[in-house]
């Protein structure tokens, strides 16, 4: 399945971390369970606070998928998606395995 990167920034000024009800909506939001019923799998999530990003990698059968799991982000700032693979299934393209 398609692997998708999420990049997620914000400002200081709309920091989830300024308002704990912003902060338990986005962690009740950010887990496997909330995924499936996206029809997307987290492989990974990462938070850089101090430059307000975030980071989720997350496997999906569509663009369309992964861009719907990550909608409640651009309520606070911007999102990218793009689209990727992981290193072994590169190599195996590319060597024709």
């Amino acid at each position: 399945m398609p692997l998708y990167l999420v990049e997620h920034k914000h400002t200081a000024q709309t920091c989830p971390t300024n308002n704990p009800e912003m902060v338990r909506a986005l962690a009740g939001h950010v887990n496997q369970a909330t995924a499936d019923t996206y029809g997307v799998k987290i492989l990974a999530d990462w938070v850089d606070e101090p430059q307000h990003t975030v980071i989720l990698v997350l496997e999906a059968a569509s663009p369309d998928k992964a861009a719907n799991f990550a909608l409640p982000f651009l309520t606070i700032g911007s999102i990218t998606i793009r689209a990727g693979a992981t290193c072994e299934e590169t190599a195996r393209a590319c060597l024709g395995g």
